[in-house]
């Protein structure tokens, strides 16, 4: 094998050696440079290794700050592949036809600056395509020499043609959070990408608010309810990032001036305080002196890059320092064994523990009761210790009855838990099928008529229009105050889109959910009426004479808030 050979074979095998040695980008300055892998760059490159060791297909979601090359490095893996493999088709989209050209000349540039001994046959280049392709108009030549009959393809989102008919092999979606109607558009590529090993799909975007595909493509990735492997890469991944001091006393008055977020914020992710000062002079001169358009420009963690529209109802710095100090727990599945319940770990299962039970603990369960279909909202259950912390959650979509069971499974293990479910809707199902199970331990909500002066208990939690802003209210003096203990990142973030709307109700942001929120606040009122908190079940309805379980007496014909 000649040099020539050798050197072919090592740059179809070792792509960062291709792309750092024969590859030129233009950089800030307008001059012409070779292409250099920068920290986070080297980062995805691990993550894109990792797949093709472990024949994963190579599906990514990527969440990044402002300026980090992803860009450039996604359109040199695509050129890369689509210039060393016969019969490559890529497609690169962008959200609009500035970045669209923008990313072509990219490859182009990589093309023009090839050297000649590598440099692939071009049929032809135009403005939306690169073919890699013999030629000649000779079909003897052609056949015994066509070329690679490779391309890469660039469009535009909400282009009327995107990806609807060819086979794409390398896919490349940019700055997805700002595509006009995603969905549609990204429905149409995905079914182009065939599900092989030698695919690869990357949705990169910097964040654009809460909703929207990108946002829930992301969120489903986070919980494994698609094959997309979610990859986050905070500001500070760029150690570019950083700005000088003019002197060590400059340096260490900064030091003195930092607030409890940024210390912890440097002290978290191990931050020199020269980072700290970019990031100071970054949001005073490019982000309007605001915190928050810098939290979603150049996001320190995923939940930050999300910021809420509207007023949110829990405090946020609080709810920020909740998301510093955000785990994973234990994913796993409770199962019967005989007259007891374990907990059997797997990593697809709907039941996260952070602490498990301790003898003659007193726990309690708050749940909020979905329909179960797959695209809809979410069943879940909060388990709270006596402590008033988190200790496990129920997460998922279920059938209201068999949600019942998994209730009933999870309030055994918890010590036979204090258990509360929302009586609304599909959780008077939920409420039947735990009854079937003769599970004793159950919330009663108790109800006072003043015509009567009698008390009635209901069984249930009934969300009404009188019994929900208390327990929102209550949960979030809990969380402005730190009085409740919280790991779980999903809550967290639905506490930071949870908002209050124009008209004084309180729900979660458009596109986001408040599952998880619903049932902590129910959760958290179980809490207060078990720890005998100064907390008064009791429901005031001047409106009814007689008050029936609505289990057994059709329909509750109180005020309800869906």
């Amino acid at each position: 094998m000649d040099k020539v050979q050798l050197l072919l074979k090592r740059i179809k095998q070792d792509r960062p050696f291709y792309m750092e040695k024969f590859l030129k980008i233009r950089n800030k300055d307008a001059k012409l440079i070779p292409f250099k892998i920068n920290d986070a760059q080297e980062l995805f490159e691990q993550e894109i290794r990792k797949c093709e060791k472990e024949k994963k297909l190579k599906r990514f979601i990527v969440l990044k700050a402002r300026q980090m090359g992803f860009s450039t490095f996604t359109e040199g893996y695509i050129f890369h592949d689509t210039t060393t493999n016969t019969f490559k088709n890529s497609m690169i989209i962008a959200h609009e036809d500035k970045a669209t050209q923008n990313l072509f000349n990219m490859s182009k540039l990589y093309y023009e600056e090839l050297p000649t001994v590598i440099k692939p046959m071009i049929k032809y280049s135009n403005g939306k395509e690169l073919v890699f392709e013999n030629p000649t108009g000779d079909p003897l030549e052609k056949k015994n020499n066509p070329g690679l009959r490779s391309k890469i393809t660039v469009a535009t989102a909400g282009t009327v043609e995107v990806g609807r008919s060819a086979t794409v092999h390398n896919l490349h979606a940019s700055e997805v959070a700002f595509f006009p109607d995603a969905t549609t558009t990204m429905l149409g590529l995905l079914q182009c990408v065939p599900d092989t090993l030698n695919s690869c799909v990357i949705l990169e975007s910097t964040a654009n608010g809460v909703g929207g595909y990108f946002y829930d493509m992301w969120q489903k990735a986070v919980r494994g309810e698609n094959d997309f492997i979610p990859l986050f890469y905070p500001w500070f991944t760029d150690r570019s990032y950083t700005r000088p001091f003019t002197s060590e006393n400059e340096k260490t008055y900064f030091i003195s001036t930092l607030n409890d977020y940024e210390r912890n914020l440097m002290e978290t992710n191990n931050l020199t305080p020269e980072q700290m000062n970019w990031r100071k002079y970054t949001i005073a001169n490019k982000c309007q002196g605001d915190v928050e358009l810098f939290m979603q420009e150049y996001p320190s963690t995923p939940e930050e890059a999300f910021i809420a529209s509207g007023r949110p109802v829990f405090n946020t710095a609080s709810v920020r320092k909740y998301l510093n100090h955000a785990e994973k727990g234990e994913r796993g599945y409770l199962k019967e064994k005989g007259s007891t319940v374990e907990f059997l770990q797997d990593d697809k299962g709907y039941v996260e523990i952070w602490a498990p039970p301790k003898v003659g603990e007193f726990y309690v369960i708050g749940a909020d009761v979905a329909e179960g279909k797959i695209d809809g909202d979410y069943s879940v259950a909060q388990v709270l210790d006596s402590d008033c912390n988190v200790v496990a959650k129920w997460y998922g979509h279920i059938d209201p009855d068999l949600f019942g069971f998994e209730l009933v499974k999870l309030a055994r293990y918890y010590n036979d838990a204090y258990l509360g479910v929302e009586s609304n809707n599909h959780g008077l199902t939920t409420l039947k099928s735990i009854q079937s199970y003769d599970y004793w331990n159950l919330y009663f909500a108790k109800i006072y008529d003043r015509f009567t002066d009698s008390i009635t208990k209901k069984l249930g939690w009934a969300t009404t229009s009188k019994t929900k802003p208390m327990a929102i209210d209550k949960l979030a003096e809990f969380v402005r105050d730190f009085h409740i203990g919280i790991k779980d990142s999903i809550t967290i973030q639905e506490l930071l889109t949870y908002i209050i709307e124009e008209n004084g109700s309180t729900n979660a942001q458009q596109g986001c959910h408040d599952d998880c929120v619903m049932s902590l606040a129910i959760a958290l009122q179980i809490w207060l009426e078990g720890k005998g908190d100064n907390y008064l079940p009791e429901v005031v309805d001047e409106t009814k004479k007689e008050i029936v379980d609505p289990l057994f007496e059709g329909d509750d014909d109180l005020e309800v808030c869906e």
